[in-house]
């Protein structure tokens, strides 16, 4: 083990406490930074269980050059890691310990540091004496106080960012051709930056339309559109309306599960008119529902998108005449 000597140090106070802010590097910090969760001790453990899957993504991040990584991790220093801090100079001073800090937040991207090759300078915070009581309540605070971005935010500026995949700029282009088309079945029952009651969220569409893509992502976007709103029209119409249910179709498990629906109906539908995929077409298969479907029990399957998509299918089949 080896002393290492860091500068430009700032003691920080806020409130009653204190904390130093500097930076490290990242294979530094891999070397001496450990936690314990609750999985491998429940009286000591405090941390969530490490995903590894997400530190290989920060490693692959760190790896190919793609970003930086701005945000402090916070540490508190154990007594093996005889921290020292000089305030003349600015400096602080510890051994290399592998248990010398507990990670309060970041473990993640610490673990990352360990597996990417590349190295950085990371902002760090390290509190000094905190007694096990301290670091635990440290911990509540930093993840109750701070909120994550809405995962459908972050799907709507991906484009800006330039990030997006190949699928996930198919489902964008789809999904705006639903919020912005005036014949659009969903006009005005979406939401595409964040989580509103009676509207669908992106995050949401882009679940369901992935089943959707299977079997015709390789039509072009506006065709996709044209086919899977066409067949939504005809369910409002065959099914909903007659079983007075027209929320259900903005109702997340529902829409999902009428994504699944999709399949055996467009099925159906080739069959008995070939490949041409029209709201008639669509509705000549679905009407039926309107007598078989009941919603009470569409409601009793709660969040099991699957069980409703196999019940449709099965009242589907139930009217079917040779």
């Amino acid at each position: 083990m080896a002393r290492e000597k860091f500068g430009s140090v700032s003691l920080v106070r806020q409130g009653e406490s204190t904390f130093y802010s500097l930076t490290i590097p990242s294979d530094i910090l891999a070397q001496c930074c450990f936690v314990i969760n609750r999985y491998d001790d429940p009286i000591e453990g405090f941390q969530r269980e490490l995903d590894i899957s997400r530190a290989q993504e920060i490693a692959a991040y760190i790896d190919e050059g793609l970003g930086t990584i701005p945000s402090s991790i916070v540490l508190s220093a154990q007594e093996v890691a005889d921290l020292k801090y000089d305030s003349k100079t600015k400096t602080i001073n510890f051994e290399t310990n592998p248990k010398g800090f507990l990670i309060i937040d970041g473990q993640h991207r610490i673990y990352g540091f360990k597996l990417a090759k590349n190295k950085l300078r990371i902002p760090v915070i390290i509190y000094n004496g905190l007694s096990k009581k301290d670091e635990t309540r440290l911990f509540i605070d930093i993840n109750s106080k701070q909120k994550g971005v809405p995962p459908e935010l972050l799907l709507d500026i991906k484009k800006m960012a330039e990030y997006e995949s190949n699928q996930e700029e198919q489902m964008r282009n789809i999904f705006d051709f639903f919020y912005s088309d005036n014949s659009s079945c969903l006009l005005g029952k979406l939401s595409p930056a964040k989580k509103v009651d009676s509207r669908i969220s992106r995050v949401v569409f882009n679940t369901a339309i992935k089943n959707i893509l299977k079997i015709i992502g390789n039509k072009e976007d506006e065709e996709v559109y044209r086919i899977y709103n066409s067949y939504l029209i005809a369910i409002n119409k065959g099914l909903l309306i007659p079983i007075d249910a027209e929320e259900l179709l903005v109702q997340p498990t529902f829409f999902k599960a009428l994504a699944s629906f999709f399949i055996p109906v467009a099925v159906k539908v080739k069959d008995k008119f070939g490949s041409i995929y029209t709201m008639n077409h669509f509705f000549s298969i679905v009407e039926p529902l309107g007598q078989y479907v009941k919603k009470s029990k569409i409601r009793s399957f709660g969040s099991g998108n699957q069980k409703i998509s196999e019940y449709l299918e099965e009242n589907l089949n139930s009217g079917f005449t040779l």
